[in-house]
């Protein structure tokens, strides 16, 4: 299968090192738009089929952002392609829009794409695009939802709300306090990434805790943790430390 792919970036020397990387390991995508002005893209998306638009936010005259609210109906998905800082870094993770740092890395374009051609909906959902504008607009405050990339669309869901995760390979498994449970398409390192700021602690290296949801910690076995849900999650060597930081806070009778 061919996928039509626009390159939209104020700078010249972007999009032409961007088509070049793409030629070279990704013969299934096909440029079929290259440009340097906001406002000639937009023509060109109202008017050709797009599957996928690399898109870089901080452009002259019409930003990313502005370009999107444009159009009438979004049609393709879109990677953006960024200079953001940190803040802004999580809130494209919490809200699961794809982006790139710039200077764009070949293996982390590789793995952006294969994401990309993973997923069932290839549309860019607007509420991702609300939730990351709302998240830029208030860098600094503590996230209370996230949006989870899953198998066939988004879920958007309370932080407060998630037990557990489980690394399944380059997969996570969250489990929620209503017993329902989502796959995504990110590795527990990335998830960690996102969900550290809210208090969640890395226990194991496939092990990932919310510790509200702590119900007993058990010595035996080299020690583990018994969760609400009735799972038992074992703790690494290395990791108990920070586990008993945060049990120090907590009264004992």
């Amino acid at each position: 299968m061919t996928y039509s792919v626009v390159l939209i970036d104020d700078e010249r020397h972007c999009t032409e090192s961007l088509e070049l990387l793409l030629g070279e390991k990704h013969p299934d995508l096909k440029v079929t738009g290259k440009f340097n002005d906001s406002r000639e893209a937009l023509e060109f998306l109202r008017k050709t089929p797009t599957d996928l638009v690399f898109l870089d936010i901080e452009m002259p005259g019409m930003g990313g952002f502005e370009l999107l609210g444009s159009l009438e109906q979004l049609r393709f998905d879109v990677i953006f392609v960024t200079a953001y800082d940190q803040y802004a870094v999580k809130a494209f993770n919490y809200s699961a829009i794809s982006y790139l740092l710039k200077p764009v890395d070949e293996d982390e374009l590789d793995s952006a794409l294969l994401r990309w051609k993973e997923k069932n909906e290839k549309v860019l959902s607007m509420a991702q695009l609300t939730m990351m504008n709302e998240m830029l607009r208030s860098n600094y405050r503590l996230k209370s939802r996230v949006a989870l990339p899953t198998l066939d669309g988004l879920e958007f869901i309370e932080i407060e709300d998630i037990i557990r995760c489980e690394s399944e390979s380059n997969y996570t498994r969250i489990y929620c306090y209503d017993t329902s449970k989502y796959l995504i398409c990110r590795t527990l390192k990335e998830v960690e990434q996102v969900l550290n700021e809210n208090g969640f602690i890395r226990v194991h290296h496939s092990h990932l805790i919310n510790p509200k949801y702590i119900r007993k910690f058990v010595r035996n076995d080299g020690g583990y943790l018994m969760m609400s849900d009735g799972a038992s999650v074992p703790i690494s060597r290395g990791k108990k430390n920070r586990l008993f930081d945060l049990f120090v806070n907590v009264e004992r009778l």
